[in-house]
């Protein structure tokens, strides 16, 4: 039984790191670090000395085909809400704003260099702005210009897989999303579509929560809160890793499971490098001294501040873990190769006396007068017999076998 669970226990781990490595290779879709590579197909590559903007782009007046660009919008105010999806992008951008709107959110899903221009060129943004949009990745930041905040963040989520085993039941995903905040228009872009909003488009539908009665600034902290607290579950599920993981190292440790620890810890260190700078991100909308973000929003972008280094307190946490796991690992390799050693030395010691015994016996002395005795062999044997019983009840008497 004890077995069993023990192969159990290690296809587990083996499902769970499995989760992890495909973790590891979506981040790698985004993340754009060293020795890290993935799938760029809705991002731009930067040329070193390519010039600033995105004037020069070829593509640029080319419009995407139909469908590979999702575009939604959602006006309300505290008393109505309409949403729907944008076919036509320039009739919709030509038509004013109903008189009625509070708050009007666009989001773009997958990127698109005429999608990305039709918006720089009706809302004004910088050029600049508009190429951090495409050029992926881009650290998370926050800029101030005099009409709108530019912010660029990274959101984390788990993605849902139809499995038995429970520590393989998901993976990691990450996209930048880059934000636009207007006076009363917030814009967002996406890397592909899939996010986790749909809460927030939830609770937009109800008339009397405080999201509908507040400004374009609580609707940016709606979403900045939905993407830092999608982080809690990533986390858990990497605890969840490194705990099966402390386990199998101390039950059966191997160089595969040590190989394992590393992993973790690499892509630990890249998901803090997601989230510190979005801890800066939120201070400073928070201390941001404009009339862009209210008054009343700024005690609710403090508890995402608090937040933020929850997460960061949580990643530093595991990141010791899984470098005390490495230690665990030295310690429990050494443990066994002791037992190894313990054993042979005291086999070794065992057929010491015995090995002297028939070296005694073996030599080619004429005068030997117990090789003519008649049970001279059995009693040799009789004899090292009980010199091995002898030899083993002294070391149990010892402690020196027995006992783990």
């Amino acid at each position: 039984m004890a077995k069993d669970a023990h192969l159990t226990i290690g296809r587990a781990i083996d499902s769970a790191m499995a989760t992890v490595g495909r973790g590891g290779q979506l981040l790698r879709s985004t993340l754009g670090l060293s020795g890290i590579s993935g799938d760029r197909k809705h991002s731009r590559r930067v040329t070193p000395g390519e010039l600033p903007g995105i004037d020069h782009i070829a593509n640029i007046l080319e419009p995407p085909a139909p469908g590979s660009v999702a575009i939604s919008y959602t006006d309300y105010s505290a008393t109505r809400i309409e949403s729907g999806d944008i076919a036509d992008l320039d009739e919709f951008l030509e038509k004013p704003v109903p008189d009625w709107v509070q708050v009007r959110w666009l989001n773009v899903s997958n990127l698109n260099p005429y999608v990305v221009n039709l918006f720089r060129h009706h809302y004004a943004f910088h050029t600049l702005a508009a190429e951090d949009v495409l050029h992926i990745p881009q650290r998370p930041r926050i800029e101030i210009f005099d009409d709108h905040i530019f912010v660029v963040l990274r959101m984390l989520q788990l993605v849902q897989h139809e499995v038995v085993d429970p520590l393989s039941d998901s993976s990691l995903d990450t996209e930048q999303v880059s934000l636009f905040l207007y006076d009363n228009v917030l814009i967002t872009f996406q890397e592909k579509p899939g996010d986790v909003w749909q809460p927030i488009r939830d609770r937009l539908q109800n008339e009397g929560r405080r999201i509908r009665k507040s400004g374009t600034s609580y609707l940016l902290y709606a979403l900045l809160d939905a993407v830092v607290d999608h982080c809690f579950p990533v986390l858990e599920k990497y605890g969840d890793v490194l705990e099966e993981l402390e386990f199998i190292t101390l039950e059966n440790p191997s160089p595969q499971v040590l190989h394992r620890i590393h992993s973790v810890k690499r892509e630990l260190a890249l998901v803090r490098r997601i989230v510190w700078p979005m801890r800066e991100l939120v201070d400073q909308l928070y201390r941001e001294e404009g009339d862009r973000i209210e008054d009343s929003t700024r005690p609710y972008l403090r508890d995402v501040y608090e937040h933020t280094i929850q997460i960061v307190e949580i990643i530093e946490s595991y990141r010791e873990m899984a470098s005390g796991l490495t230690d665990l690992y030295m310690s429990a390799m050494s443990n066994r190769m002791n037992e190894v050693m313990k054993v042979l030395t005291i086999i070794a010691t065992i057929f010491i006396p015995l090995t002297f015994i028939a070296g005694v016996y073996g030599m080619n002395f004429q005068n030997m007068p117990e090789l003519a005795w008649r049970w001279a062999y059995p009693a040799l044997w009789v004899v090292f017999t009980l010199l091995t019983a002898g030899m083993l009840f002294f070391f149990k008497r010892k402690g020196w076998i027995g006992k783990t």
